[in-house]
C-alpha cells in the first residue's frame, strides 16, 4: 500500500513538472510570436515609409524636370526674340553683315541642337538611374521576403519539433502570417508597378518635349533665314533702284545740256545769218555781238559742265556715304568661352579659354579684357551657369567702374545648376577696357564638351553717328535720345 502510494505521488509529480515545463514552452513561443509579429509590424510600417519617401522623391524630381524644361524654353523663346530685335536693327547694314549674321544664325542652331542632344542624354541617364533604383529595391524586397518565409519555416519546423499538441495552433498562425505577407508583396508590386508607369509617361512626355522645342526651333532658324534672304534682296532691289535713278538724272541732265547748247547754236547761227545781211551796214555792232554772245555760250557751256561736274560729285559722296554707313556698324564683335570649371571663390577679374569669333582684334581671352578699338555704342552680353552648391555674383566693369550687375544664388533647397545672364548698351571712348568681375563664393560650371560661359560684345554705331550728313542728305542727324 504505501509502494503504490509512493508510486501515485511520483506520477503526479512527474505530470506536475511536465504541465510547467509545457507551460514553460508555451509562454516562450508565444513570446517569441508577439516578439516576431511584432518584427514585421515595424518592417512593414518601415517598407510604407520607405515607399512614401520614394514616391515623394520620384514626384520632386519629376517637377524639378518639368520645371527646368519650362524655364529651358522660356529663355529660347527669349533668345529668340532678342536674335530677332537684333535682325530688324542690323538688316540693313549690308551683305557683309548678313553674312556674319547668318554665320551666327547656323552657329546657335548648331548650339541649340548639340544642348538638345545632351538634354536628352541627360534625362535618358536619369530615368536608367530611376530603373536601377527599382530594381535594387524589388531584388531587395524579395530578399527579405525570402529571409522571412525561412524564418517562418524554422520557427514552424521548432514548434512541431517541441510539441505536437500545439501543431494546429501554430499552422493557422503561419497561415495568417503568410497570408499579410503575401498582401503585402501584392501592394509593393501594385506600387512598383505604379512607379514604373509614371516614369514611363514622364520620360516620353520629356521626349516629346524636346523633340517639340527642335523642331520648333529649326522651324524658326528656316524662317529667319527667308527673312535674311528677302532682306538680301531687298537692299539689292533699293541699290539697283537707287543707281538707275543716279544714272537717269544724269542722262537727264546731259539731254538737257545738248538741247540748250543746240538751242544756242541756233540761235548763234540765226544771228550770224542776221549780221551777214546787215554787215555792210554795220560791221562794228555785228562784231561786238557777235563776240558778247561768244562770252555768253563760253560762260552758259562752263556753267553746265560745273553743274555736271557738282552733280557727279554730290552722287560719289552720297555713294561714298552710303557705303560707310554700311560696314561702320557690326564691324567689331567677340564671342568668348569658358572650357573649365571655376570654383575657387572670386574676388578677381574673368578669364576666358579662347574666342570664337573676335573681329577687331579688341578681345584678349587670356586677360579677359576687352579694349574698346573705336569710340562708339557697344552692346555687351554674359551668360554663365552656376556650379553645385555654388552661387552667381557677377558685375561688367569698364575701367574698373560697375556698368551692370546679376547673381543667382539660395540653392540650398535643390541642391541644382541654374542659368544666369544679363545684357546692356554703353556708350565708350576709344581704349575703354571692358571686363566681367566674379565676387565672393561664385562658383562656374564649364566642360570640355559644353562651354556654358559665354562673354559676347557688339559694335552698334560709332560716336557722332549721321553727324554732319544732314547737310548732303536733308535730313536731321541722329542722336542716341538724350
Amino acid at each position: 500500500m504505501t509502494l503504490a502510494f509512493s508510486n501515485n505521488e511520483e506520477t503526479r509529480k512527474k505530470i506536475v513538472d511536465t504541465s510547467a515545463k509545457i507551460q514553460e514552452v508555451l509562454l516562450l513561443l508565444l513570446t517569441d510570436n508577439d516578439d516576431l509579429r511584432n518584427s514585421l509590424n515595424k518592417e512593414a510600417a518601415e517598407r510604407a515609409r520607405e515607399t512614401a519617401d520614394l514616391r515623394d522623391r520620384l514626384e520632386k524630381e519629376c517637377g524639378d524636370l518639368r520645371d527646368r524644361l519650362a524655364k529651358e524654353i522660356q529663355e529660347r523663346k527669349a533668345d529668340r526674340d532678342n536674335l530677332q530685335n537684333q535682325i530688324n536693327t542690323n538688316a540693313a547694314n549690308g551683305d557683309k553683315s548678313s553674312d556674319e549674321l547668318r554665320e551666327m544664325i547656323k552657329q546657335e542652331r548648331e548650339e541649340r541642337k548639340d544642348q538638345a542632344d545632351n538634354m536628352d542624354k541627360h534625362f535618358s541617364a536619369e530615368n536608367e538611374a530611376r530603373k536601377k533604383n527599382l530594381d535594387d529595391v524589388n531584388e531587395w524586397i524579395g530578399v527579405e521576403n525570402a529571409k522571412r518565409q525561412k524564418e517562418a519555416e524554422e520557427l514552424r519546423e521548432r514548434m512541431e519539433r517541441e510539441k505536437r499538441e500545439l501543431q494546429e495552433f501554430i499552422d493557422k498562425d503561419n497561415k495568417r502570417m503568410a497570408d499579410k505577407i503575401d498582401a503585402e508583396n501584392e501592394e509593393r508590386q501594385r506600387q512598383e508597378e505604379e512607379m514604373k508607369k509614371r516614369l514611363k509617361d514622364a520620360q516620353e512626355a520629356s521626349e516629346n518635349g524636346t523633340i517639340q522645342l527642335y523642331k520648333k526651333m529649326q522651324g524658326e532658324n528656316l524662317a529667319r533665314e527667308a527673312e535674311i534672304a528677302e532682306l538680301r534682296a531687298r537692299l539689292n532691289k533699293e541699290k539697283a533702284e537707287l543707281a538707275a535713278q543716279m544714272e537717269k538724272e544724269k542722262e537727264e541732265m546731259r539731254e538737257k545740256m545738248e538741247k540748250e547748247n543746240q538751242d544756242l547754236r541756233e540761235k548763234l547761227a540765226g544771228e550770224s545769218n542776221l549780221l551777214k545781211g546787215n554787215i555792210d551796214q554795220n560791221q562794228n555792232h555785228a562784231t561786238k555781238r557777235i563776240n558778247e554772245l561768244a562770252e555768253k555760250l563760253a560762260g552758259m557751256i562752263k556753267g553746265g559742265d560745273i553743274a555736271i561736274k557738282d552733280l557727279t560729285a554730290r552722287m560719289l559722296k552720297e555713294n561714298e556715304l552710303l557705303r560707310s554707313l554700311m560696314s561702320q556698324p557690326l564691324s567689331i564683335y567677340f564671342d568668348a568661352f569658358r572650357t573649365e570649371d571655376y570654383d575657387v571663390g572670386g574676388e578677381e577679374y574673368l578669364t576666358f579659354a579662347g574666342t570664337r569669333s573676335n573681329l577687331g582684334g579688341g578681345m584678349d581671352a587670356k586677360s579677359g579684357v576687352f579694349t574698346v578699338p573705336q569710340a562708339g555704342a557697344y552692346m555687351f552680353t554674359i551668360h554663365i551657369c552656376t556650379h553645385d552648391m555654388k552661387k552667381g555674383l557677377l558685375s561688367i566693369r569698364c575701367n574698373g567702374n560697375e556698368l551692370a550687375s546679376f547673381y543667382d544664388q539660395n540653392h540650398d533647397s535643390n541642391h541644382k545648376n541654374s542659368m544666369a545672364g544679363q545684357s546692356i548698351v554703353a556708350e565708350l571712348a576709344e581704349g575703354d577696357r571692358v571686363q566681367v568681375y566674379m565676387y565672393t563664393h561664385t562658383g562656374l560650371m564649364d566642360k570640355k564638351s559644353n562651354w556654358f560661359t559665354h562673354f559676347i560684345g557688339m559694335f552698334l554705331r560709332p560716336k557722332d553717328f549721321m553727324v554732319g550728313v544732314e547737310s548732303s542728305l536733308d535730313t536731321p542727324a541722329i542722336t542716341n535720345g538724350h
